[in-house]
């Protein structure tokens, strides 16, 4: 019984899948969903953003602008990407997600902020990942995260810069990095 379960479960596994390799190929089906009748949602004005620049190292600088305008996390990278060339945020270090949460703290006033991190399920492991592809080398995961049992998209908790797994059709406050 337990061996035809298991083979229940490889079938189910698609050709498509096993032809790509890893599943880091993955891509999240929400990315390209539109969301019907809605249409693009226009850039945020100077009152509903504010712009940051952090001094990054090596002398690259970090730009990042905070958006109270509320949209879907893939909604909020279609923002990001249309109206500032841009991207979700993503972090890579515990400075910059300290920073990213105090400015969120006092300019949104809310309890959940986008970043640019999803994960997706491959069998029993749970993979994360960067919006703009870049290495998963930091994360500040609250207790109980990332989800285990679907895939999901990674917000911040402006109150001690916590991460946690929130379904990425909820529309809340985002952060852009160009």
């Amino acid at each position: 019984m337990k061996l035809s379960l298991l083979l229940a479960l490889l079938g189910a596994v698609s050709a498509h899948q096993l032809h790509e390799g890893a599943p880091e190929q993955e891509v999240p089906a929400e990315q390209g969903k539109e969301e019907p009748g809605e249409p693009e949602p226009p850039c945020p004005t100077e009152s509903e953003s504010f712009r940051m620049t952090v001094p990054g190292q090596g002398g690259h600088t970090c730009r990042y602008v905070f958006v109270n305008n509320c949209q879907t996390f893939w909604r909020a990278q279609k923002v990001c990407a249309r109206c500032y060339h841009g991207h979700l945020a993503s972090i890579h270090n515990y400075a910059t997600n300290q920073r990213l949460s105090r400015t969120a703290h006092t300019r949104t006033n809310r309890a959940q902020v986008w970043i640019g991190g999803y994960t997706s399920r491959w069998f029993l492991h749970v993979y994360p990942r960067w919006v703009d592809h870049s290495a998963w080398n930091y994360s500040n995961w609250a207790r109980g995260n990332p989800w285990q049992f679907w895939k999901s998209c990674v917000a911040m908790c402006p109150v001690g810069g916590q991460w946690r797994s929130v379904s990425c059709g909820t529309r809340l406050p985002f952060i852009c990095e160009y």
